[in-house]
C-alpha cells in the first residue's frame, strides 16, 4: 500500500524514535497509543473514536545501504465510525500489515535529484519513484512511528461504513433517483492524505 505525506499532515500521534538505536540487527518494538493520543487521531480522520492503536514493528537498515532504514509491521485498532446512511456509530476491528522507508534528508534529496536527471536525459517523463527509492526523510535523527501506523489507520479505514441492517431508500431506487443518504456524508478520512505517489489506494466498498 503506497502513501506518501505532505510536510505539513499530522496524524495525532507522535511517537519518536532515535535513528541511532537502529544497528545491523532487526529491530523490535511495540507501541500503543495513549488516551489522548486516541482522541486526537479520531479527530485528524474525521472519525468519532479511535478506542485503541498499536503496533509491532521491526526496524532494519536496508541491505547495501546502511543509510536507509526500512520499518514494517502489523497494527491493530478498534474504530468507531459513522454510518453513511444513518450516521449511526458503526465499530470495526483493523489489522493491517504496514512498512516504510526512511533516511537521512541528504540522501533523500540525492536520490531524487539523479532520479529526475535520469530522466532529463533519456529525455522521457519521469517515472513514479518507489516508496523504497524515495523514502521519508528522517527529521533531527528521529522517525516518528506513531505518525506511519496512523498513516497506515487512515487508509485502512472502511470507506463505506454501514450500520447492521441499514440500507438505501428503496423508493428512491425504485423511482430512478440516486440513492443518496438523507444526511451528509462525513468527511472521507483519505482526504486527509496528499501528494499520492501513483494515485490514491483502490479500496473495496
Amino acid at each position: 500500500m503506497s502513501r506518501k505525506k505532505a510536510a505539513d499532515d499530522d496524524f495525532g500521534w507522535i511517537y519518536l524514535i532515535d535513528q541511532g538505536e537502529i544497528g545491523q540487527n532487526p529491530f523490535r518494538k511495540a507501541i500503543t497509543a495513549g488516551d489522548a493520543d486516541l482522541k486526537a487521531i479520531a479527530a485528524r480522520l474525521a472519525i468519532p473514536a479511535v478506542q485503541s492503536l498499536s503496533a509491532e514493528m521491526t526496524l532494519q537498515r536496508a541491505p547495501g545501504n546502511k543509510s536507509v532504514i526500512h520499518v514494517e509491521g502489523m497494527l491493530k485498532a478498534d474504530v468507531v465510525q459513522s454510518c453513511i446512511i444513518s450516521q449511526a456509530p458503526v465499530k470495526g476491528h483493523i489489522e493491517e500489515e504496514f512498512e516504510g522507508w526512511y533516511a537521512d534528508s541528504e540522501v533523500v534529496s540525492l536520490a531524487k535529484a539523479k532520479h529526475e536527471r535520469a530522466g532529463k536525459m533519456n529525455d522521457t517523463e519521469i517515472p513514479i519513484m518507489d516508496e523504497r527509492e524515495d523514502p521519508e526523510p528522517i527529521i533531527n535523527g528521529k522517525i516518528d512511528l506513531g505518525d506511519l501506523v496512523a498513516q497506515y489507520l487512515s487508509l485502512s479505514l472502511n470507506p463505506y461504513p454501514r450500520a447492521h441492517g441499514v440500507a438505501w431508500d428503496k423508493e428512491s431506487v425504485d423511482h430512478g433517483h440516486d440513492a443518496q443518504p438523507s444526511t451528509p456524508l462525513r468527511k472521507n478520512p483519505f482526504e486527509a492524505l496528499k501528494d499520492w505517489k501513483g494515485g490514491e489506494p483502490d479500496k473495496e466498498g
